[in-house]
């Protein structure tokens, strides 16, 4: 029960929004590298994640986060 009320706290919503376009513009833009491997989607998949976080950190929206929304 305490997870779902975690996951309703203020601004969760919003946080989810941003993190999923962020995958979708990631994920559309590799999906334009032509691949005929299978482990390429494992690949793929692993690349968005990484590369969302590396550019939240170099952005500072993390520390930005961390100290105002929390």
């Amino acid at each position: 029960m305490q997870l779902v009320l975690m996951m309703f706290r203020e601004g969760v919503i919003g946080e989810s929004v941003v993190v999923g376009l962020t995958t979708l513009a990631i994920g559309s833009a590799l999906m334009l590298v032509p691949a005929k491997s299978k482990w390429w989607p494992f690949a793929g998949t692993f690349l968005v994640g990484f590369l969302a976080h590396i550019g939240y950190e170099g952005l500072g929206l993390n520390e930005w986060f961390c100290e105002n929304r929390m």
